[in-house]
């Protein structure tokens, strides 16, 4: 690929410009090279209006020079306002289809006058005739031949305070009407304007020439001239997946419908390498692979290939309606371990109902099918001398009679392969094409999707080698089932090995005799315990811990202060990072942990940056209240921060929105709850003390139609949105204002509701169906269980609040093996942080090894080696230097750990 970039281009055109970062005022244009974008304007140019018609120019990353070389000397003569992707690579990055699946194509924006946009885009389209880029989903085309798009949206940045508090990019109607203007994959526009070049077009109809739409009527478009689509299974940018029939065929007898048929899009120029392959390659390999393994047991049956003008279209028999991984998600792990295996477990109430043994068994012989389907499946591949290369959870397809394994796009046949693969499935060496195909790669990848399938623990994604995501995997297991599995856990080494003839000897085994059920433990299951259960034990001692966790905390920080800057501050101005001045997921959550690393190398600087950050965010957008997205969690960083010494911008600041709902939202994530929290942080004890109240006087919230429900799934009784947060506030005000008599009895009616349904929500938490979120400091345990330990030492003469507690916290913590998330929120450190508390509070160390049993499973799930441990793929995971999914929140936890005495990032008012 070329290595043609934005700025040397237009230092051909234009004067010198300054530094990268520094706008250069030449003579009749002013240049500013951005981290993604050259940005280039006539040196009298007004200020850019807020919105209006942009056009779009699409480009091949190969043909941008090209391209390049007869536009911009036109957008200059032109004196209008326009930005560049600053080069090639970028662009080839940015086409790739699954980074910003919106931004696909648009290698060159320009801002025109409101006058001239109809003018510009047709000479635009005209000049540019020929040349060839992917389609600009989010917009309409100017003309079929020409590269050239259009759609309405913000021309600076439009961030608004969302629902609860979130930052959306909205427009605002003179009617007062709202758009959403985010670029989607599919076209939209404001009721309030017109299309400048087809007037007649409603907001929402597509393009003449969209190949999504095919032909014949909207309500059933299609495809090929033949194949009616019945609905969409995938939108992506790099193409579309339906499910159709052909109105060809034979009509069905009976009146029996027609069978249904998978048609798969790949676009053109998308994805596309330097060698000029494109996901077409893709389809067209994929057709290759299918016709070579007409059948095999097991893969769909291909049907037809066709054109659409650029982009290709496969259509195949259909293999089922749900993937692997959508069923795991939806629907739990097919071998969960039973209460008693493995290791912490049978600690509270033990046993279970034989429902819940039943539907063990049936899981278990699902999971002996897909093993047994899978292992048929490869060996029939592997006898035709195809190598699949990704075998996914999302590429099994569970259908109604067996499982199949389904996309070849990158398939290996007679030689012949595209590059790719699944991060966490595929072998390193697949991902960085430092070997040829082998059989061993799709070994090593079915190993990962039966631990997955049997744990619903994925693997560890990005790790550095493969022998370590080995290790890994398996010391997963090791966790979660303890001794037992033992059978399971060997075959799976086995097809991990990296030898062949080991490899193939455990597909043999599969296909021949699938792993067998092991018993469930035959005590009796008893009914599930009453609130007023006595204390069940706690959890075992843990063994002597390794040197790497006493450095981990250390590796968290060094890695938040390493990236935070250049994620925060670094991308440009009108991005998401940029404003985001939240405790959630932005600059307010990382500084609140950072206060707590003053003394460190670095760290006072990276604060000074990030106050600066959070109070430039309050400007830029008006925010209601709110702790954890809102402006309340800001406003507490800025404080804590001035208080400490840290350099806080002094300048005025605009005041924020009111809550935009009739009642304000109640709970602690953008409601009063977590208002009345920050209130206590501040030592504000009357503020807290009227939202407290508020809460007190409304009615009681309604109990979950089913309360045995352990998917996570509601929110309404968690801490963050739910339930559990706004009774803790009750519970910590009540604490302060013991002669309030009205709100210490509303807290304690909050706190026995909890401590009823937390009873209830701890023993289903070990069934079968239960889901990783129940464990969860936002949905599930581990926040109910930090708030009844406040009832608990509120209320210390009843005996219902203690067993809760402990309940909660045993249940979440026997959960920890299987949770994939390291985060605050969702996460490990959650409900690590949470037994810290736990530990500080009852003064019993039992909970404290359980917390350190956490640090061990973070470094279980690390990308690196114990001695360079790396917890998240930050270019995969999103917000991932925040409070809530990221480093700042796993460091509170370790920090926490390391010195249980220390407070939250809430401070000690607010969080014991």
């Amino acid at each position: 690929m070329t290595d043609w970039n934005a700025v040397d281009s237009l230092r051909a055109l234009v004067e010198e410009p300054a530094p990268p970062g520094h706008p250069a005022a030449t003579g009749e244009h002013v240049v500013t090279p951005g981290p993604h974008w050259v940005h280039v304007r006539p040196h009298e140019a007004d200020p850019l209006p807020g919105e209006g018609w942009k056009l779009h120019i699409s480009s091949r990353a190969a043909t941008l020079p090209a391209l390049a070389e007869v536009l911009l000397p036109r957008l200059l003569r032109e004196r209008c306002r326009f930005k560049v992707v600053r080069s090639a690579r970028a662009l080839a990055l940015m086409n790739d289809g699954q980074r910003s699946p919106a931004s696909v194509g648009k290698a060159v924006t320009v801002y025109p006058s409101a006058g001239r946009v109809r003018g510009l885009g047709l000479e635009l389209a005209a000049l540019l005739r020929g040349h060839e880029g992917p389609r600009v989903l989010s917009d309409r085309r100017v003309a079929a031949d020409a590269p050239v798009y259009y759609r309405y949206g913000p021309f600076r940045a439009q961030w608004h305070a969302g629902d609860k508090g979130t930052l959306v990019v909205r427009l605002h109607g003179a009617d007062g009407e709202v758009f959403d203007a985010a670029a989607t994959l599919d076209y939209r526009q404001p009721s309030w304007a017109r299309d400048p070049f087809k007037p007649e077009a409603g907001p929402r109809d597509p393009a003449p020439d969209d190949p999504d739409h095919g032909e014949g009527a909207a309500e059933a478009p299609l495809l090929g001239g033949r194949y009616r689509v019945l609905e969409g299974l995938r939108e992506s940018a790099r193409g579309n997946v339906y499910r159709a029939e052909d109105i060809r065929a034979p009509g069905p007898a009976h009146g029996s419908a027609r069978p249904t048929l998978v048609v798969k899009q790949a676009r053109a120029y998308v994805a596309e390498n330097a060698d000029g392959v494109d996901v077409r390659a893709r389809l067209r390999n994929e057709r290759r692979v299918l016709e070579t393994c007409a059948g095999v047991p097991g893969i769909p049956a291909f049907v037809d290939h066709f054109a659409h003008e650029a982009d290709e279209y496969l259509v195949t028999t259909d293999a089922g309606d749900t993937n692997l991984l959508r069923h795991i998600r939806g629907n739990g792990a097919l071998l969960p371990p039973v209460p008693g295996a493995g290791p912490g477990r049978g600690l509270g109430p033990g046993g279970e109902g034989s429902a819940a043994r039943a539907e063990r068994e049936r899981r278990a012989e699902r999971f002996a099918r897909l093993c047994g389907d899978l292992a048929t499946t490869l060996l029939a591949l592997h006898e035709r001398g195809v190598v699949m290369r990704d075998i996914s959870p999302r590429n099994v397809v569970l259908g109604p009679r067996r499982a199949h394994l389904i996309d070849f796009g990158i398939s290996a046949l007679d030689g012949l392969h595209l590059p790719g693969g699944t991060p966490g499935f595929a072998p390193r060496e697949q991902l960085d094409k430092t070997a040829e195909p082998r059989p061993q790669d799709d070994h090593f990848a079915l190993g990962m999707v039966l631990a997955y399938a049997a744990t619903g623990l994925l693997p560890v994604v990005g790790a550095a080698t493969t022998r370590l995501a080995r290790e890994r995997q398996l010391a997963c297991l090791a966790a979660v089932y303890g001794e037992s599995r033992a059978a399971l856990r060997a075959t799976l080494a086995q097809l991990q090995s990296g030898d062949a003839d080991a490899g193939r000897s455990a597909l043999l085994a599969l296909a021949t005799q699938p792993p067998a059920q092991e018993p469930a433990p035959a005590a009796p299951p008893p009914a599930p315990a009453p609130a007023s259960a006595p204390r069940p034990a706690g959890p075992p001692s843990r063994t002597a811990g390794t040197a790497s966790r006493a450095h981990l905390a250390q590796a968290v920080r060094e890695a938040l202060l390493a990236g935070v800057a250049d994620y925060q501050f670094g991308g440009e101005y009108a991005d998401f990072p940029a404003v985001d001045a939240s405790l959630y997921t932005g600059s307010a959550g990382v500084g609140l942990e950072l206060l707590h690393h003053r003394e460190e190398p670095g760290v006072a600087k990276v604060l000074d940056q990030l106050a600066a950050h959070a109070h430039d965010g309050l400007r830029r957008v008006a925010l209601p209240p709110g702790l954890f997205s809102g402006r309340t969690g800001t406003e507490l960083f800025l404080a804590g921060a001035r208080a400490a010494g840290v350099a806080v911008p002094e300048g005025p600041l605009p005041g924020g929105t009111e809550w935009s709902a009739p009642e304000p939202e109640t709970d602690v994530i953008s409601g009063r709850a977590g208002v009345g929290l920050a209130a206590l942080s501040l030592g504000d004890l009357d503020a807290a003390r009227e939202q407290a109240g508020r809460l007190a006087a409304l009615p009681p919230r309604t109990a979950p139609r089913d309360e045995d429900d352990a998917s996570g799934s509601d929110p309404g009784f968690g801490y963050a949105h739910g339930f559990a947060g706004t009774t803790d506030l009750l519970l910590l005000v009540a604490a302060r204002t013991p002669d309030d008599s009205a709100l210490l009895s509303a807290a304690h009616a909050h706190a026995r509701e909890l401590a009823r349904r937390t009873v209830q929500l701890a023993a289903a938490s070990r069934g079968p169906e239960a889901l990783p979120m129940v464990a969860s400091w936002c949905r599930g345990l581990a926040g109910a269980a930090r708030t009844l330990q406040h009832a608990r030492e509120l209320f210390a003469g009843e005996t219902d609040f203690a067993p809760a507690a402990e309940q909660a916290a045993l249940a979440a913590a026997e959960w920890v093996p299987r949770m994939e998330t390291p985060g605050q929120c969702c996460g490990a450190s959650g409900v690590g942080t949470m037994l810290v508390e736990l530990a500080r509070a009852t003064g019993d160390g039992r909970w404290l090894e359980a917390a350190h049993e956490v640090a061990d499973h973070l470094l279980r799930r690390s990308l690196g080696p114990d001695e360079a441990p790396a917890l998240l793929n930050t270019e995969l995971q999103e917000t991932p230097y925040s409070w809530a999914q990221g480093y700042a929140g796993i460091l509170t936890f370790l920090r926490r750990l390391e010195h249980p005495d220390s407070p939250g990032v809430l401070g000690p008012a607010a969080s014991e």
